[in-house]
């Protein structure tokens, strides 16, 4: 579990520290360099909570079950309700970039190759026999 400091740091300051971290991820000239400064900058826990709040948006924009996300992303149902709210009461920067990716043909074939285990799942939890779809949400 991540750990949030409980001392607040002014908002002022706080936009400054914003800035500079924008200015250190721009920097990055590719993936690879991208994924190296993400790996220095934050833990491993971070970055899989990072990941998966993403991986959340965008399988409820492909409107996945919510319970089948908590199974298949192993996050709670408070995290899937709170981006599911954010998704459909107001469409967020991070929404509307996902759902612009989904555009792409690239990034969209992108995207399914990384959940093609979820929807295998699902088309299998909702056309195989019963049983099957019991060891899906059981696994």
């Amino acid at each position: 579990m991540v750990n949030i400091s409980k001392r607040l740091v002014d908002e002022k300051e706080l936009f400054k520290i914003y800035q500079l971290f924008f200015e250190v991820i721009n920097q990055a000239d590719n993936k690879e360099e991208f994924f190296q400064l993400i790996q220095d900058i934050f833990s491993p826990s971070e970055q899989i909570m990072i990941a998966k709040r993403i991986g959340v948006i965008y399988l409820l924009i492909k409107n996945v079950n919510k319970l089948a996300i908590t199974k298949y992303l192993k996050v709670s149902m408070a995290t899937v309700d709170k981006y599911y709210l954010l998704y459909y009461k107001k469409k967020t920067k991070l929404i509307l970039i996902i759902e612009s990716f989904l555009g792409n043909e690239k990034i969209g074939h992108f995207f399914e190759d990384i959940f093609s285990e979820v929807f295998t799942h699902l088309t299998c939890a909702f056309q195989c026999p019963k049983n099957n779809f019991k060891m899906f949400f059981e696994s």
